[in-house]
């Protein structure tokens, strides 16, 4: 599934903390060496080629955008801008200009996830590792998530199963070795191990998401059983079923009339299942 425009987005949140009020006077500077990355940055791999370039820039023309920050004592803690502070830091500024906010924790997690999103500077898994966070910590459902951050709760569940993937398989999905839905294809095997070795024939042989489903849906059928030929319509079917769901699906179809098998994995993939489905 595409990405959907935030709803409320980064804008509004910054419209009614202040921070573009703030912009349009004087921005105070603080010492970079006060400044310390966020606790809970989303954000955990920095191109650092693009970081030099940014630190070219900023020794030609200055930095440009204040980052945003919230006091911790007599420290300040990165809530927008870990770029900047990087880049600032190579191109030798001792001061850098900060907007300084008075925010919780949850409050700064949840608009450095924003910030993030917007600008499209998250791997998949670390964005669904900071769903999860924000869902854990502040107790709330995936609904309730969707509403704050502007994404579906079908796209937030879909990522989140990303973490039921093993490490290695993560560590591919980061780098982009493996797409998101080559991983969620994989995902329809019962075991780590099973994974694994597939996620090897994916590099090894080039795979497809259409391919892996395929792969995937061999698997299914029990050793011993014979599989009748089923109709070309039919498997395209089921194939575009499995795209748009993220699971397993089976259509049994003779003489006019059939099943359809959606597999489900929890309460919350059923959920999402259903979104996907009433969503038309």
């Amino acid at each position: 599934m595409g990405k959907k425009a935030l709803g409320r987005g980064l804008n509004a949140l910054f419209d009614e903390n202040g921070i573009r009020e703030a912009v349009k006077g004087e921005v105070p500077s603080i010492e970079i060496d006060r400044i310390v990355p966020g606790r809970h940055q989303p954000r955990r791999s920095f191109d650092d080629e693009r970081i030099k370039e940014l630190a070219d820039s900023i020794r030609q023309n200055g930095l440009i955008q204040p980052i945003v920050v919230a006091q911790r004592g007599d420290r300040y803690e990165i809530i927008v801008g870990e770029r900047r502070v990087r880049a600032a830091k190579i191109a030798g500024l001792t001061e850098i200009p900060a907007l300084v906010k008075d925010w919780s924790e949850h409050k700064a997690l949840e608009i450095a996830l924003i910030e993030n999103i917007q600008r499209e500077d998250l791997n998949p898994i670390e964005e669904a590792t900071a769903y999860k966070l924000i869902l854990d910590r502040d107790r709330i459902t995936q609904e309730e998530l969707s509403k704050r951050i502007g994404k579906s709760r079908s796209y937030i569940a879909n990522m989140i199963r990303l973490l039921d993937l093993p490490g290695k398989v993560q560590e591919f999905v980061s780098r982009g070795t493996i797409s998101v839905g080559q991983a969620k294809a994989v995902l329809s095997l019962p075991d780590d191990a099973a994974r694994e070795a597939l996620v090897g024939k994916i590099m090894k042989q080039g795979l497809t998401v259409r391919d892996v489903e395929r792969l995937t849906k061999r698997r299914d059928v029990p050793r011993g059983t014979s599989r009748r030929a089923k109709d070309p319509h039919i498997e395209e079917i089921e194939e575009r079923l499995r795209s748009r769901l993220g699971t397993k699906v089976a259509v049994d179809y003779r003489g006019g009339r059939g099943w359809l098998k959606i597999e489900f994995y929890s309460k919350d993939d059923l959920e999402r299942i259903l979104d996907e489905i009433l969503a038309r």
